[in-house]
């Protein structure tokens, strides 16, 4: 079996200030990025219930949490954006999701680099490249433990891998990282180096 690879030329670390001033960002923000089609397979919905349960846990939190979706509809079926913005609402988010459009490498790249974690909450991965980006960037992710995902995320190591879809667990695995700024930081370093191990160098060799 040879796994995908990621493109480290167009996945790197970057300074998390410097790109958060460019996207008005705050600097002291809790970052919570999704990003990918914006279909049920790929469960934005349960970033959204992972927020609410954030700041049901921590009210504190809503001064500081940003939760970013960036995708866009794929396929035909129920208008998925709307469908996620009136979620949002309903959820009273209003005032902590931002929504983004489906972005170009480059621009995504700039958006893994400021965030504080990446979720990839998917009921079914094949690999995971959305997890191998980030922690190219050197952000950390909290994933569903599902297909590919466990080789591209590493848990307790790059990030944790979640075994529900439960809104209050992945809070629970987030808030575990923010909560720690230092193993926030060493995690992400962790990803960096495993993100070099799995290039597109490597895959074309294997």
């Amino acid at each position: 079996v040879v796994h995908p690879g990621v493109d480290l030329a167009a996945f790197a670390p970057t300074p998390r200030a410097r790109v958060r001033r460019a996207l008005g960002l705050p600097d002291d923000a809790h970052v919570l990025l999704f990003a990918g089609r914006l279909q049920p397979l790929k469960a934005p919905d349960v970033v959204l219930r992972t927020a609410r349960a954030l700041l049901d846990r921590s009210p504190a939190l809503a001064r500081r949490l940003v939760v970013v979706v960036a995708g866009g509809q794929s396929g035909d079926g129920p208008d998925q954006p709307r469908a996620l913005r009136e979620l949002a609402a309903r959820l009273g988010l209003g005032d902590v999701v931002r929504f983004e459009p489906a972005l170009p490498r480059d621009e995504l790249a700039r958006w893994y680099a400021a965030s504080s974690v990446v979720c990839v909450p998917s009921y079914s991965e094949s690999f995971g490249l959305v997890a191998l980006e980030a922690q190219a960037c050197g952000t950390p992710v909290v994933a569903t433990a599902v297909g590919g995902l466990p080789t591209a995320v590493r848990d307790g190591r790059t990030g944790r891998l979640v075994r529900s879809h439960d809104p209050y667990e992945w809070a629970r695995a987030i808030e575990e990282l923010l909560s720690s700024p230092t193993r926030l930081e060493l995690m992400g370093r962790r990803g960096v180096r495993h993100a070099a191990t799995l290039g597109w160098d490597r895959t074309a060799h294997e």
